[in-house]
């Protein structure tokens, strides 16, 4: 039986370094295991029992994991502990990257440099990987939110549509976020803030040391011309949240601003 205003338990890491060089920024000390009853998220106290809008979230330090240089994600993974959808057959889960000052808990006012979208169906006890691409700088922290649209807007009512996220009681090496205003979560709050300090959620970036310090480069060319300018429109014309330059989570012309006013700036 799942929680009511529902936060769920996740593992928690530390550094690891795979095969192929890349660096893993984990606060999970298992971070493969997804284990049952112990999610939480926010919903309804009504059966059957549907999440409204939830955010989860983790920040990463580069420092705490010897990376001295910026820092370039490639893959994103977390955990979900159960996504059953009897309305809705399939839900969207963003998974955006911020950056924000080191040594920052996750918040609303980071600087958003990445974002994609996994469209999943039901799924249950089990740790997913997304590509997501994006940035951040030598000296700051890496911010990862999963964030999941309100099911009983959706679905329109109290349909049984739910998300909970995943992990375990395995331990971390630093707190576990959620944020929802429907349970009057305005800010990413800790779960240990919230009474359920075993909530540990698995949420891993992994990537390359560099990149980071020019979000205008948008062409990755190490120059700025007129082609990021081309790229911007194009990310911006196809709905792309990685021009989403002012962070609010909607492309509008204070996007286009915010993108000029960086590239006036220069590298």
């Amino acid at each position: 039986m799942q929680k009511k205003i529902a936060f769920a338990t996740i593992a928690v890491a530390g550094l690891a370094t795979a095969a192929n060089a890349q660096i893993r920024l984990s606060h999970s000390l298992e971070e493969f295991l997804v284990t049952g009853g112990v999610g939480v998220a926010c919903a309804s106290t009504a059966a059957p029992q549907t999440t409204t809008e939830n955010s989860f979230a983790r920040s990463f330090t580069l420092a705490d994991f010897g990376v001295t240089e910026g820092f370039t994600v490639s893959t994103v993974e977390f955990g979900i502990e159960n996504l059953t959808l009897p309305t809705l057959i399939e839900a969207d889960i963003t998974v955006n990257l911020y950056q924000v000052a080191a040594g920052a808990a996750p918040t609303v006012t980071g600087t958003l440099v990445g974002s994609a979208v996994l469209t999943s169906a039901d799924r249950a006890l089990e740790v997913v990987t997304v590509d997501v691409d994006g940035s951040v700088d030598a000296g700051s922290a890496l911010m990862v939110e999963i964030s999941l649209p309100n099911f009983q807007d959706l679905s329109g009512g109290l349909t049984g549509d739910v998300y909970f996220p995943g992990g375990n009681s395995f331990g971390q090496n630093a707190d576990s976020y959620i944020f929802s205003a429907s349970c009057g979560l305005t800010e990413f709050t800790s779960y240990t803030d919230i009474a359920f300090p075993d909530t540990h959620l698995i949420i891993v970036a992994e990537g390359d040391v560099g990149g980071g310090g020019c979000r205008a480069d948008l062409d990755g060319d190490g120059v700025l011309t007129i082609f990021d300018f081309l790229t911007f429109q194009n990310l911006f014309d196809s709905g792309d949240l990685a021009a989403d330059f002012d962070g609010d989570g909607v492309l509008t012309i204070f996007d286009f601003l915010s993108f000029q006013n960086e590239f006036d700036a220069g590298c």
